[in-house]
């Protein structure tokens, strides 16, 4: 029972962190805003696309906490870690954020989601872990 208790806590974590990402880059940590000309910079579409990965992510967590099967709930945490992976990529890796490296986008939103991202990757390790050991037990 102390095993479903713990697998339960750690579904509960990652969909707080998966939550967090999503809120987090449009409330807390958002890029920069529009330009004087009314044009948006790059940091603005990296954002938005953590966003979209963060409802993704968000989605399988809460999936995570519903389905009762063992084996589900290893392949969702499993299937978890490389978009966790990749959302920690898309700040500057796969969208380049703006050039000045003193912007916003570069001093909190960068950090922040590989951050979190990391978080959501390990977190996402240990749920599988936890169910692959349920089921031996």
């Amino acid at each position: 029972m102390k095993k479903k208790k713990g697998s339960a806590a750690a579904g509960i974590v990652l969909f707080v962190l998966c939550a967090a990402l999503c809120a987090g880059v449009r409330l807390v940590f958002h890029a920069c805003g529009q330009t004087e000309e009314g044009k948006w910079m790059g940091c603005h579409w990296a954002e938005q696309a953590v966003f979209a990965v963060g409802i993704s992510l968000t989605a399988a967590a809460l999936m995570l906490l519903i389905v009762k099967n063992s084996d589900v709930k290893r392949g969702l945490a499993i299937a978890m870690i490389p978009q966790a992976a990749v959302t920690a990529f898309i700040p500057n890796t796969l969208i380049k954020l703006c050039m000045k490296t003193d912007m916003r986008c570069h001093a909190v939103t960068k950090p922040a989601v590989i951050i979190l991202s990391i978080m959501i990757a390990v977190c996402a390790l240990i749920c599988a872990v936890m169910n692959r050991e349920s089921d031996r037990k």
